[in-house]
């Protein structure tokens, strides 16, 4: 059973360092480490670093015509130092500058602990044989932590073991698919680590501090402490194990919080913090599980997916979850709507106060939003696209500040994370006003029509289709903004906002422009889809795509083809509004002209092909996002994870084929479970309660796990099955 948590180097097809350095990164929401092999003799290109989540260093953005409104700035998390960039001497003889015979035993992701395990078979130039274990992780206990426990065992030689730690040494950004603009571009905003006596490392342009520390311990001695270079020796006998640790801590703390850390290095207690790993661990599995018979590959690929959906996650309500975690450079360590539309749902359901807090990140740059807003002439809030501080980094607005639909997507977590928890009190004190704030911004830029049947259309925008640019009454754009207002209606009334101002949402949602073509039966992905020459799919070799690296913008616009799932994440996310001949029809027109360049697209697609009884395609689709790091599918995992598609791999099990729809206040599943999977069993927290969902061939089973007299589990039929949420009381 451990075996299916375990993910071991000799299980993954490529080889190549920097690829191996994202799928091992470990982080704990607030601290990222992605580092080679112990020994660099075993590595090849490589490309380590330390993420500190929030960190990160800004400078102008240079336009060759720049315009009004225009992002100012760049954002770039900082890559600091390996920070376990460790030396080991033998007797004199040390790792980094003899060629010693190494045999690498163990390299081991232990996912059902967050740990990192390596084990060494050394022989020195002189002949000296040592074993050497390796236990690494970033702590869940002491956030600022990352720890690594060495464990050396002479076989031939008694003698001085050093093990010296320096975090001096060159930082460079990834140099590879130089223009990828998924890849960090900033390269001069990367942290050149100069550490003074305090521990203080201070960013020209953002004004932000790092304090960074390490401590090197044994039970035989006190243990060093440093800032550069440490070092510490320890005498070793023959077949005699000695253990070292390593610790380091980073963060990015106010000035008050000195002090605390201070603290926290000088009791430094390994089996502390290990223990304490291994009960968060615990916790988490139990609660975020899923369990998937009938295929092995497939069982671990899930658990890799959720282990990296849950330790990149940023925790403090000051973060949020950047593209690639804090496991890699791509896109400079901004927060995009992933976040959301993606990633959010799967905390909502299991981790619900991990939702709350990258929730509460959106609440604290709120006034970024309004700020952005009133530059663009609107009311309300227009919240950034692409982000760290709250301000807009977008360079590209088309592809940027046009995506408006990060409005309503924002809106959206709100009001799935109330529905799902319960929990009004946060809604009523802090995300209330993001939903009155993103109303008011549509009421402000969409616009009436002038036509003889009122309606409320919204112009020059970008939907998730990023090949379809600044086009008018994009679907899903609109569809979601008239969610954004219904919600921003109900908590209207329920918090006292004027009569008049809440009219007005309910006027926008009701007669909001839905494009439809009704001699085609098909949603419109935007008034002129249909009206472009269609993509010559049949021309284009298999090496021309992604296109966005082949092509100018300009012939990608004016043709019809989808960069990813537009207005299908509509029919997604609203099953209840569309019949499945509806769903079917589209469907299969948006599948021929999609291209799934984007991570995001094929989990969306998986989603409605299981719900509509394309049981084979769903599962074609959701092989790829399962397995999409492990396989490097997307060509690009050596910059970081594919964050978004791995929460749409959740999605994939839970909204497609378990077939979870919520409506107002009723969770509805359907067993839509493809041959290849006999069995899916997972958990889910609703209001508070931990609900057990179980599907096998012809039937489904709900179980709540614990008493709650607001939930009532009703069985429709063998393959379908209901949780009614029944009104409280207050």
């Amino acid at each position: 059973m451990k075996q299916a948590f375990n993910l071991s180097l000799e299980e993954l097809q490529q080889r190549d360092t920097r690829y191996i350095e994202t799928l091992f990164a470990l982080s704990n929401g607030h601290l990222g480490v992605r580092r080679p092999a112990l020994f660099s003799q075993l590595a090849g290109e490589s490309n380590p670093g330390t993420f500190v989540n929030g960190f990160y260093e800004t400078g102008p953005i240079t336009y060759g015509e720049w315009a009004y409104g225009y992002a100012e700035n760049h954002q770039t998390m900082i890559k600091l130092p390996n920070s376990h960039q460790l030396t080991l001497e033998i007797v004199g003889e040390t790792s980094q500058q003899s060629d010693w015979l190494i045999n690498q035993t163990v390299y081991e992701l232990q996912m059902d602990q967050g740990l990192l395990a390596e084990a060494y078979d050394v022989t020195t130039q002189s002949g000296k044989q040592f074993t050497v274990e390796v236990t690494s992780f970033v702590s869940l206990v002491e956030p600022d932590v990352s720890v690594l426990n060495l464990t050396i065992t002479p076989l031939n030689f008694s003698g001085d073991i050093r093990i010296s730690s320096d975090f001096e040494h060159k930082v460079t950004a990834s140099e590879n698919n130089a223009i990828d603009p998924r890849v960090a571009k900033a390269k001069s905003q990367l942290a050149q680590v100069e550490l003074a006596d305090n521990w203080l490392k201070l960013t020209a342009n953002s004004g932000q501090r790092i304090f960074m520390s390490q401590v090197l311990s044994s039970g035989a001695r006190e243990p060093e402490v440093g800032t550069k270079n440490i070092a510490l020796t320890v005498s070793a006998k023959a077949e005699q194990a000695v253990s070292l640790q390593h610790f380091t801590l980073i963060s990015a703390p106010e000035e008050q919080q000195i002090s605390r850390l201070a603290a926290i290095r000088a009791e430094l207690d390994y089996q502390r913090l290990y223990e304490g790993q291994l009960t968060h661990y615990q916790a988490f599995w139990q609660a975020s599980d899923i369990v998937i018979s009938g295929n092995s590959v497939l069982q671990k690929g899930i658990r890799f997916n959720l282990f990296h959906l849950y330790q990149n996650a940023g925790r403090d309500g000051l973060t949020n979850f950047a593209a690639k975690g804090l496991t890699g450079e791509g896109y400079e360590g901004h927060y995009f709507w992933d976040t959301e539309m993606y990633m959010l749902p799967f905390f909502t359901y299991t981790q619900p106060q991990i939702a709350k807090s990258l929730l509460a990140y959106r609440c604290s740059i709120l006034p970024q939003a309004k700020a952005r807003a009133k530059k663009m002439a609107q009311k309300g809030a227009l919240f950034a696209w692409r982000t760290i501080n709250g301000e807009e980094a977008s360079a590209y607005y088309p592809a940027g500040t046009a995506q408006l639909h990060i409005n309503a997507d924002i809106a959206y977590g709100f009001q799935l994370y109330e529905k799902v928890t319960g929990d009004s009190q946060f809604i009523q004190e802090k995300g209330a006003e993001v939903i009155f704030a993103t109303a008011r911004f549509w009421l402000s830029y969409g616009d009436w029509s002038t036509s003889s049947e009122p309606c409320f259309q919204i112009n020059g925008v970008t939907g998730p289709d990023e090949y379809t640019a600044l086009v008018n009454n994009n679907y899903y754009t609109n569809k979601m903004a008239q969610n954004n207002l219904y919600y921003a209606v109900e908590l209207g009334l329920r918090y006292g906002i004027a009569e008049e101002e809440v009219a007005n949402w309910q006027a926008a949602a009701d007669h909001m422009k839905l494009p439809y073509d009704k001699e085609k039966e098909l949603i419109k992905q935007d008034d002129t889809f249909f009206e472009k020459a269609p993509w010559p799919f049949a021309e284009t070799p298999k090496e021309n795509y992604p296109l966005l690296l082949h092509y100018h913008p300009m012939v990608i616009y004016k043709h019809q083809v989808s960069k990813q799932a537009d207005g299908l994440l509509a029919e997604m996310l609203f099953p209840q509004d569309y019949t499945k001949e509806q769903i079917i029809r589209d469907y299969q027109f948006y599948e021929k002209v999609t291209t799934h360049d984007s991570s995001l697209s094929r989990s969306v697609f998986s989603i409605l092909a299981s719900r509509t009884g394309q049981t084979e395609k769903g599962y074609h689709y959701f092989m790829d996002t399962a397995l999409m790091d492990l396989t490097d599918l997307q060509g690009n995992s050596q910059d970081g994870i594919h964050a978004a598609n791995m929460g749409g791999s959740w999605l994939s099990l839970i909204y497609g084929f378990a077939g979870l729809s919520f409506g107002k206040q009723q969770i509805d599943f359907a067993n839509h479970l493809p041959k290849e999977i006999s069995e899916l069993a997972f958990s889910l927290r609703l209001q508070g309660t931990l609900v057990k969902v179980e599907l096998k061939a012809g039937g489904i089973q709900l179980g709540l796990l614990e008493p709650n007299e607001r939930l009532q589990v009703v069985q429709q039929t063998a393959d379908q099955a209901s949780i009614i949420i029944k009104p409280s009381d207050e």
